[in-house]
């Protein structure tokens, strides 16, 4: 895969994580998602208004996780490993934990 087949698929990432952050949560207007390219590893965060994050994360992390989910199995499709990472939240084997 070519470096530019790499950006597009990064950026067609992004673009269906805004979508469906956008569809999901109370405050779409304030969402932002950006990306940074590591090594092997491409890192959304995404940045909510804070009474979203509930939402955002959902019972148990459960829409977080199925987000996290659909996104990780439609780059890994492209040969791109993707982490989704929230504000206040850490993901950590099958775990999340909370920092200030």
């Amino acid at each position: 895969m070519s470096e530019q087949e790499k950006v597009d698929a990064r950026e067609t990432g992004k673009r269906i994580l805004c979508s469906i952050l956008n569809e999901m949560l109370d405050h779409a207007e304030q969402v932002a998602v950006n990306y940074s390219v590591g090594d092997r590893t491409t890192i959304y965060k995404v940045n909510c208004h804070p009474q979203s994050l509930g939402q955002l994360i959902g019972a148990k992390g459960k829409n977080i996780g199925g987000i996290r989910a659909v996104i990780s199995a439609m780059m890994a499709r492209k040969g791109i490993r993707a982490i989704i990472e929230i504000p206040y939240v850490a993901h950590s084997n099958n775990r999340m934990e909370f920092s200030e």
